[in-house]
């Protein structure tokens, strides 16, 4: 695993150790406006960095082209632990 992949997957870690507290303030009703737009901003430029990072893997030749993983319109992972 390259340097790149290792802080995608660290970044992917750090948000997803949030994850839990996100869902339960908004099944509580605790998590106001400003920490939903929060993580939501946290959420949308993480989904833009692991695009990049796609795109500098397919660029690379590394990108398991055909075969490995799921394709979006597939049958994705329900749960992070699929993955």
């Amino acid at each position: 695993m390259n340097e790149q992949t290792r802080a995608m997957v660290a970044a992917l870690a750090a948000l997803g150790n949030d994850l839990p507290g996100v869902i339960e303030g908004l099944r509580a009703g605790t998590l106001g406006v400003a920490g939903q737009h929060e993580f939501a901003a946290l959420l949308i430029e993480l989904g833009e960095q692991l695009d990049d990072h796609a795109d500098d893997q397919a660029r690379a030749g590394n990108g398991h082209s055909g075969g490995y993983g799921f394709s979006y319109g597939e049958s994705a992972p329900r749960d992070i632990d699929d993955l």
